[in-house]
């Protein structure tokens, strides 16, 4: 998964990992807004990072993040 698709995610999106068995779902986001014209222009709300049902925990610079396949 891209960085940009990593961004994406939503809370009750679920997806695989090639490490762990069967899927997870996402519980929780933390988020960010980034200003991609500098100030004074409008933010956009961005996932920086990921915590599963499970307890499980995952940043979008993790190198398991880039793993993960999201599921339809």
């Amino acid at each position: 998964m891209t960085k940009d698709q990593f961004k994406q995610l939503q809370v009750g999106d679920r997806f695989t990992h090639p490490r762990f068995i069967g899927f997870f779902t996402i519980a929780h986001i933390e988020t960010w807004y980034e200003w991609p014209h500098g100030p004074g222009t409008p933010g956009v709300e961005t996932t920086i990072s990921i915590t599963t049902t499970d307890g499980r925990y995952l940043k979008i610079d993790d190198p398991d993040a880039a793993q993960i396949t999201k599921l339809p």
